[in-house]
């Protein structure tokens, strides 16, 4: 905030509830089945716009993604992404349904879905913790600006 033009004051970011992760089960749809895939969502009040997915699949792999989060509820309502990343939801019989998420490139993609009304509970979760429009509060922008700067 800036008072006069010789003054500036800086406010550090405060500290914010904590968001529990998400533990899963996705379903990785193939030919018509889901084959299950345990799945992590994990949002950092430290690094508010994003969330940070981990599908663990056999034997032993791990798939890292990181979506903005304003992109996750978004597919929880319509279509949504590009590139890489799309996502929509999916209603079966006026149930919440699965949100799907097609992951990869064209001719090189995965599908998976994850329960929708799960997905929106957990992400109202960060909203509390993290109200939208408040995101850029809680960076410090001091210590992002001198890691830009900062010689290898």
């Amino acid at each position: 905030m800036m008072s006069d033009s010789s003054r500036h004051e800086t406010t550090r970011p405060t500290a914010a509830a904590p968001v529990r992760s998400w533990h899963t089960t996705a379903r990785q749809v193939q030919g018509g089945m889901g084959l299950p895939v345990p799945a992590t969502f994990h949002y950092d009040p430290a690094d508010p716009w994003a969330v940070h997915i981990v599908f663990r699949l056999p034997p032993g792999r791990v798939v890292d993604w990181i979506f903005s989060r304003e992109l996750l509820r978004s597919g929880t309502r319509v279509l949504s992404g590009e590139g890489d990343v799309r996502l929509w939801p999916l209603r079966d019989g006026g149930r919440e349904g699965r949100v799907h998420m097609r992951l990869g490139q064209a001719g090189a993609f995965a599908v998976v879905d994850v329960d929708r009304a799960g997905l929106r509970t957990w992400l109202d979760e960060t909203y509390v913790s993290v109200p939208e429009g408040a995101e850029a509060a809680r960076i410090d922008w001091g210590a992002e600006t001198s890691q830009l700067f900062a010689r290898p």
